[in-house]
């Protein structure tokens, strides 16, 4: 499994990555703009991301904006499959749940801090991991 796991604290993506080490080869961008950089250099060279793991409270562009724009070279580029996004929040908001699911059309939602066995069960259920 490919991951891009996206945050613009360090400490985040270094705990997800280290989660996912044995599992996952794992990119990290510290930005949306970033992120989105590495996921069209990805699909430009036919290696594309199968997770997308996306901080939604990001300085410049949002989770919620990249997760969108994602969507949308999805819609341009027409991959072979579209990624699997999950967006992380230290904010436990209905609201922040609601745009990520029908605006950001992200498969999943985890609320900071991220446990192994929740990140895990996501995955599992995604078909991304067995448990």
């Amino acid at each position: 499994m490919k991951c891009l796991i996206v945050d613009d604290e360090s400490f985040c993506r270094d705990f997800v990555a280290t989660l996912l080490s044995a599992t996952a080869d794992c990119h990290q961008a510290s930005s949306g703009m970033e992120a989105l950089e590495k996921y069209k250099a990805a699909l430009a060279a036919d290696e594309p991301f199968d997770l997308v793991i996306m901080d939604i409270m990001m300085p410049g562009m949002s989770g919620h904006d990249a997760a969108k724009a994602i969507r949308q070279i999805e819609k341009e580029q027409k991959p072979a499959k579209r990624v699997n996004i999950v967006m992380l929040t230290a904010l436990n908001s209905s609201n922040d749940a609601m745009e990520s699911f029908c605006n950001a059309q992200s498969a999943a939602y985890l609320v900071k801090p991220v446990s192994k066995e929740g990140l895990f069960n996501v995955l599992s259920k995604l078909g991304l991991m067995k448990r």
